[in-house]
This record gives C-alpha cells, sequence and structure tokens, in this order.
C-alpha cells in the first residue's frame, strides 16, 4: 500500500486528513504533519522517521521500502526543504507541493491500482484541476 504524509503549515494537513477520512472512512497510511514549533532539523528527523515506520497491519523490509508520497502546502518553506533533505534521492519517495482536498481524495482511491509513477501524475493532476474559477469572469 502507498502511504501518504501530509506536511503542513498549522493544522492545515490535519484538518485535510481528518475531512478525507470523514467523506470516505477510515484511511490506513494517510497521516499529517504540522511544522509548528519545529526546527528543520525537527521535522527532517520526524520525516525520517516516518519513511522507515511499518504501518499496522504490515510486515517486513518490504513494507517499510512500499512507496511513499509526501505532500506540502507550500514549496520553499521549511516543509519542503525538510522534505528534500529527508528524501534525497529515495526513489520509493515522491514530494508534491500544493496540497489540497481533492487531491487526497484521488490519492485514497487511487492507490491501489496502476503504479507509483502513474499514481503521482494523477494526483497532480487532480490538484491542479479541482484549482477553477466559479462564476466571477
Amino acid at each position: 500500500m502507498v502511504r501518504a504524509l501530509v506536511i503542513t503549515h498549522g493544522g492545515i494537513g490535519e484538518e485535510l486528513v481528518r475531512v478525507t477520512g470523514m467523506i470516505l472512512g477510515p484511511v490506513p497510511g494517510l497521516t499529517a504533519m504540522s511544522n509548528d514549533g519545529k526546527s528543520a532539523v525537527d521535522i527532517t528527523a520526524q520525516i525520517k522517521q516516518w519513511q522507515v515506520e511499518v504501518p499496522d497491519g504490515e510486515g517486513g523490509v518490504d513494507s517499510a521500502r512500499a512507496s511513499k508520497l509526501i505532500l506540502l502546502d507550500d514549496y520553499g518553506g521549511s516543509c519542503a526543504t525538510s522534505a528534500q533533505l529527508a528524501c534525497g534521492q529515495d526513489p520509493d519517495t515522491a514530494i508534491i507541493s500544493g496540497v489540497n482536498l481533492a487531491m487526497l481524495l484521488g490519492f485514497v482511491t487511487w492507490r491501489e491500482s496502476g503504479d507509483f509513477e502513474e499514481l503521482v501524475g494523477k494526483v497532480v493532476q487532480k490538484g491542479r484541476e479541482a484549482i477553477i474559477l466559479v462564476g466571477g469572469r
């Protein structure tokens, strides 16, 4: 199973994950982390810890090495910098900036089908499609 970590400023990520679960039911493997009150070193360490965690109900080295997705609220800040430092060139982890609810709903819906590269592309596309001007000019 592909896991995802939503890293945001304040409680934005926790709320996005909560609402995703409210809509789709319990979502194992989808967690959130805030940068609130943490240094870049703390955030990086917490991401590294998440990367090696083996989710409940899964076991073995393959589970720890399973594909992982990190979704950020803003590119260029401490969350993004820490994610890049923690992940380096890890081929099993993709980092996407600009998280929104549509992306999380899509991720949960699609994460069990197709390959990881395809999933990442679909999640990015879904996020873009969710940003539209409603009414107005």
